[in-house]
């Protein structure tokens, strides 16, 4: 698996990051299915038993396996704008 975070995504998780006293890792997963398809989030998290752990621009992602089988790839980017501010994580089935 994995997992490229832009630029734009890196500054923004390092900055998040630094206001956290966490040595938890980063878990990407999935938060709902829509219309569109399923949408993914980020939470701070221990890693478990079923979890592959990925590492992307020194950060550390937690992945359940599960997931790997669905898909190969994950972009993380950020943005910043009146029409959307946040996290953007899309997958890519490679």
């Amino acid at each position: 698996m994995q997992i490229n975070v832009s630029n734009e995504a890196k500054e923004k998780l390092k900055e998040d990051l630094s206001k956290k006293d966490s040595d938890k890792s980063l878990r990407l997963y999935i938060a709902g299915y829509g219309w569109g398809g399923p949408s993914f989030g980020l939470a701070l998290d221990e890693k478990k038993e079923n979890d592959l752990k990925v590492e992307s621009k020194g950060f550390e992602f937690l992945v359940e396996k599960d997931l790997e089988n669905m898909y190969d790839k994950f972009n993380i980017d950020y943005n910043d704008n009146f029409l959307r501010k946040g996290f953007i994580i899309s997958p890519d089935r490679g």
